[in-house]
């Protein structure tokens, strides 16, 4: 009964959202999928939303066509920039809860996610994390810690802190990134912060939800939920900005009783406080690209840039399209484990803008960016030309190496 409850109001949701589209077309005009799939995409955002309506008013959701409707659905990155042309623009309808329901209907009828997505699902049901790695092994890269100043780092539920540093599932799985996580532990620890991290972190869910699987999203969020009541932190400081959206604006239990910021917020109100301190001590041109998750989907766009200017000075330059305008990086709405058909990939496109301005380094506050766009550098042939780093690094060269 619960399952056809749920069926019904994400079809009479979906139908209710698309009748209220006007079909403008405003937000084709930004959907980065028409730059990267130009040739053989044709339905854009709100054409997306048009696919799945009919599928349902047909009852053509299992038809012949079903791979079809499968595989349009899960072209979108759910980078937000369709919502954000539809609110400056036209009735303002809730573009992509439209595309992530219809992700979650077609996951219960067991047509979705994409045949490549299911093991990263399953991984994350027996692993807790999407990467297919061992759950003991997520706690390598501390053990790996060239620790010579003997750094005492809680490791939680025991201890009693302020701060809980979630690390996500990223970065702590993929070796070439442990040096990111090490350079903000010595930050914190520079700056005497009362913080500790879990010794079994879950993940926060969200590479469930955005593929479709809702049931997996809501036991994860449930073992989270009860973790943090017991350790009870003022705040939660996350790395990843799919996190920080996760546990902000999904989490409403979470967010409504602690404090849950972006490394980037952090920092940028600490140097407010005058208690994080950089110089200009960055010599090459950097740029940022704007993480959609942090900057779309929550409008995190001037706190990056206080730290970046506070670091490059006047060798901090913008990319053409930047903030609102910023092109997606590719890797977001589950596409990490998908081989999605691209003519051009969204990760090069954007370092060629990068390339354009002159600057030596691509700057980022994402795991998945920092992924998709080291990619992109490498595909380009360009590492001789410019680099990719994530923020941390650099305040870590400033504040560090003084």
């Amino acid at each position: 009964m619960y399952e056809e409850d749920f069926e019904a109001q994400l079809k009479e949701d979906i139908l209710d959202i698309a009748k209220r589209c006007r079909n403008c077309n405003y937000c084709y005009s930004v959907c980065p999928l028409m730059e990267s799939t130009r040739g053989f995409f044709v339905q854009g955002p709100a054409g997306i939303v048009q696919s799945i309506r009919y599928a349902i008013l047909w009852n053509e959701i299992e038809g012949k066509y079903k791979e079809e409707l499968r595989d349009i659905l899960y072209l979108c990155t759910t980078c937000n920039s369709c919502v954000l042309r539809c609110k400056a623009k036209a009735p303002g309808i809730p573009v992509l809860d439209a595309i992530e329901m219809g992700r979650k209907l077609i996951v219960e009828k067991m047509i979705g996610p994409l045949p490549d997505q299911i093991k990263a699902l399953t991984s994350l049901e027996e692993d807790g994390n999407p990467y297919g790695e061992p759950e003991k092994d997520r706690l390598k890269w501390l053990e790996s810690f060239d620790n010579k100043e003997g750094f005492q780092i809680n490791l939680l539920p025991n201890g009693d802190v302020d701060t809980l540093l979630y690390i996500g599932c990223t970065i702590p799985y993929h070796p070439e990134m442990w040096h990111i996580l090490k350079t903000l532990v010595k930050v914190f620890e520079k700056l005497k912060l009362s913080f500790g991290i879990l010794k079994e972190e879950k993940c926060c869910g969200s590479p469930a939800r955005r593929m479709g699987e809702e049931g997996l999203f809501l036991d994860l969020m449930e073992e989270n939920l009860s973790l943090f009541k017991d350790i009870a932190p003022k705040r939660i400081i996350t790395i990843s900005p799919h996190c920080f959206n996760t546990f902000k604006n999904e989490y409403s239990e979470l967010a409504n009783s602690i404090n849950i910021q972006h490394y980037t917020q952090f920092f940028a109100e600490l140097i407010d406080q005058g208690v994080l301190k950089i110089s200009n001590h960055i010599k090459e041109k950097i740029t940022y690209h704007d993480p959609c998750y942090l900057g779309k989907r929550n409008g995190v766009y001037e706190e990056p840039r206080k730290v970046m200017l506070n670091l490059g000075g006047d060798n901090f330059i913008e990319m053409e399209r930047n903030r609102e305008d910023s092109l997606c990086c590719g890797g977001g709405g589950g596409r990490m484990w998908a081989d999605v058909e691209e003519i051009n990939r969204l990760s090069e496109i954007r370092v060629d803008e990068a390339l354009k301005i002159g600057a030596n380094i691509i700057v980022t506050a994402c795991p998945w960016c920092h992924i998709q766009l080291t990619d992109g550098v490498k595909n380009k042939k360009a590492s001789d030309k410019i680099k990719v780093m994530d923020l941390i690094e650099l305040v870590g060269k400033s504040l560090l190496e003084e």
